[in-house]
């Protein structure tokens, strides 16, 4: 029954990224990539935070989906900011930020304590996981060759250009 859960809210997170996506202006043919890069990294956190922390399972996630945004920049020649800003957007911690505002407002000091420092950690392994493989060089994204766009076939009546008749 978890698992379905996972690929549930796996699917929404590639909703959800190709929607920021579109609102940031992406371009139109990576908008799927964008989407893929979010579906992944949540279905990665998700999946690890059932047996790890929530700091290990966002800093195995965030290393991943860097390195999809990598090998996706090489092959599809765009930015891997492109991809990898979206992908990492499920992973931002946004709940851990909220609870340490309202346990805050509450006057709990020891649970604003621990959501402080659990937002941290987890900010922290989204920008240790990033820093990780952004500091590969681009040549080691080059495992797999990039694929080779098919040229037109020329004929021989392309190359004779059709004079226009002067009056």
């Amino acid at each position: 029954m978890t698992f379905i859960i996972i690929l549930f809210e796996s699917f929404m997170s590639f909703c959800a990224c190709i929607a920021f996506s579109i609102l940031f202006d992406a371009p139109k043919k990576e908008l799927i990539f964008c989407g893929i890069s979010g579906g992944i990294s949540w279905f990665l956190y998700a999946s690890l935070a059932l047996y790890l922390t929530p700091t290990m399972a966002t800093l195995i996630s965030t290393v991943f989906v860097t390195a999809f945004s990598r090998f996706a920049s090489y092959h599809r020649q765009a930015p891997s900011t492109v991809y990898h800003i979206p992908g990492i957007m499920p992973l931002v911690p946004g709940t851990a930020i909220y609870n340490t505002m309202a346990s805050a407002l509450n006057g709990t000091v020891l649970e604003t304590y621990t959501n402080i420092l659990l937002g941290l950690k987890l900010a922290g392994a989204i920008g240790a996981g990033s820093i990780l493989i952004l500091a590969l060089p681009y040549s080691f994204f080059e495992i797999i060759p990039r694929r080779q766009k098919k040229q037109k076939k020329i004929s021989a009546f392309n190359n004779f250009k059709k004079k226009k008749k002067r009056p």
